[in-house]
């Protein structure tokens, strides 16, 4: 059986996705989802693919961002009194929301 020939588009999708801080988990779950194939030549054009890729790996980074930010204002929490943490959710909550409209 030939082993099929590795498309070089993929190998540098894959590694600009790595560089935008995505996992290989993400990265093969992300390219499962489009439908890029493993094996398959000549029958997928990764180039009308690549936007609608690259959008899907930037929400999916924003919204890691987002998770991290959120777990990490409970540590915020316990350094702020209630009154100030309040405030400093009020400022930021703005910007979350914003993202988060994004990443919709």
């Amino acid at each position: 059986m030939d082993t099929p020939a590795i498309d070089p588009k993929v190998v540098k999708l894959t590694y600009n996705l790595s560089g935008i801080g995505l996992s290989e988990q993400d990265i093969a779950e992300l390219l499962n989802k489009h439908g890029v194939p493993k094996t398959e030549q000549g029958t997928y054009n990764l180039n009308d693919h690549l936007s609608n890729i690259y959008l899907s790996a930037y929400k999916l980074k924003l919204s890691k961002v987002i998770n991290d930010f959120e777990e990490s204002t409970e540590h915020i929490h316990t350094l702020l009194d209630d009154k100030h943490y309040d405030e400093f959710r009020k400022n930021t909550e703005a910007v979350l929301d914003a993202v988060r409209n994004i990443i919709k």
